[in-house]
């Protein structure tokens, strides 16, 4: 959803790659939570005006996992209940760690830019039904939503969500099946936002980046025989036009425009389909379904982009829940959270998914966690990105969509995962030189001068 299903620039990495590769725990468990949808589900969790709470250091495991689940999103209950694939274990490293709830501040002029042009946006239909967003500026396109159009307006705020001018990190993305068998890659991978910018002393707009709102830009370093395989992805700036795709194939020594129509085609090789990677807030009905005190891990600057942090990753076993956070590598803490369950518009045709979760986070606009149900309306799949809070031109935020220190994609019915860490990214004037050149490196044709 990356955006956050919301553009996941990990699992997009690996799909290329995948396309020129052609690719128990112990402890006694409790009665599963049904895998059938029902609303129930996201109803009785702990509402954020509720006196309940947990006490900072509370130990949460196997053992006693029931006294805090109406602070977990569904899929967390998943796993301790134990009747899935994934499972969390009996052993140390899945102990849950609450710890006292952080204030994370936005960057202070994108929420400035949120108050200043808040008043201008507005929400028009379209011919299906949809909601269009129309004159947005810069910052949090609804700085305070609200109203029969709450979860629209949640979901734009999530679209949209911060990004500096530019991001850069390198990535190794990881494939694992149901039997622990894993296969890996590493990327080099940038993200430019040329518009609707929330930066000191920059134009909201750059004069190149007419059109389009943001790009994404994908190297691959290994396995060798995929090497400078890269992607570029442009985001136009209408959410209801679907994004621009393009692929360098050394092999062919040219590159190729890709199309992300096809919206429920899996991204081969991987546990994503193109509406995860690339979606549009127009195509969906958005209802909201309350807003939810509930568990959320924040990692340790200083641990989180080792992959060692996270189970499964780099060790040689995958463990019984690949890319859960150790503990140690950072802490749990309760946090309030809009449920928002986006539903595909009928008069857009069939679809893949009959439910779309989003857990959005109140003070960051991020989705930490993002489930997705089938037609037969089963639990099927689910999005986890991890943020350690970051340095923005002096200020310290949670709040940088792209700059995710892990993130993993699982299909719940099928056991297999795709997950990739990430090391802590560079901005702005930090990023190194040769990605400083926004305006060509946006460019479709900049990838007809890699291997040159």
């Amino acid at each position: 959803m990356t955006t956050a299903l919301t553009k996941q620039s990990r699992i997009w990495v690996v799909a290329v790659i995948a396309l020129l590769w052609c690719l128990s725990a112990g402890g006694a468990r409790a009665q599963a939570p049904e895998d059938r949808w029902s609303a129930d589900f996201y109803k009785h969790m702990a509402d954020a005006d509720s006196s309940a709470t947990i006490p900072p250091g509370t130990k949460i495991t196997l053992q006693n996992w029931q006294q805090y689940r109406q602070f977990m999103p569904y899929w967390m209950q998943a796993a301790y209940a134990g009747h899935f694939h994934f499972k969390v274990g009996s052993q140390p490293e899945y102990t849950v760690v609450v710890g006292a709830t952080q204030n994370y501040p936005l960057p202070r002029k994108w929420r400035e830019d949120g108050e200043k042009y808040g008043s201008q946006v507005r929400l028009e239909k379209d011919a299906a039904g949809g909601w269009v967003m129309k004159g947005w500026v810069a910052g949090p396109p609804f700085p305070h939503p609200s109203g029969a159009n709450r979860g629209i307006e949640d979901v734009y705020n999530v679209w949209c969500s911060f990004r500096p001018y530019i991001l850069h990190f390198y990535s190794t993305g990881w494939l694992i099946d149901r039997f622990g068998n894993k296969t890996s890659n590493n990327s080099d991978d940038t993200f430019y936002q040329v518009s609707h910018l929330s930066e000191p002393n920059m134009p909201v707009n750059m004069l190149f980046g007419k059109g389009f709102f943001y790009a994404a830009r994908f190297l691959v370093l290994t396995p060798e025989q995929s090497k400078y395989t890269t992607a570029l992805q442009i985001q136009p700036d209408d959410p209801s036009v679907v994004p621009n795709n393009y692929v360098f194939l050394p092999s062919l020594r040219r590159s190729l425009r890709l199309s992300s129509a096809a919206r429920c085609a899996p991204i081969n090789g991987t546990d994503a389909v193109n509406d995860d990677n690339v979606w549009n807030p127009p195509n969906y009905n958005a209802i909201f379904m309350g807003t939810k005190k509930l568990l959320v891990n924040v990692q340790d600057p200083a641990k989180a982009y080792d992959a060692h942090s996270y189970v499964g990753i780099a060790d040689p076993d995958p463990g019984s829940f690949p890319d859960w956070p150790k503990a140690g590598t950072g802490h749990w803490e309760l946090r309030n959270m809009d449920v928002i369950d986006l539903e595909w518009l009928p008069a857009l045709g069939s679809y893949c998914f009959s439910h779309r979760i989003f857990y959005v986070d109140r003070d960051t606009w991020l989705i930490p966690f993002a489930e997705n149900w089938d037609n037969d309306q089963k639990f099927w799949k689910q999005l986890w990105e991890k943020y350690a809070p970051l340095k923005f031109h002096g200020e310290e935020t949670l709040s940088m969509l792209d700059g995710i220190a892990s993130s993993a994609q699982f299909d719940w019915q099928n056991g297999h995962m795709t997950a990739g860490t990430d090391t802590e990214p560079t901005i702005d004037d930090d990023v190194p030189g040769e990605y400083k050149d926004a305006a060509s490196m946006t460019s479709p044709g900049s990838l007809a001068r890699i291997m040159k």
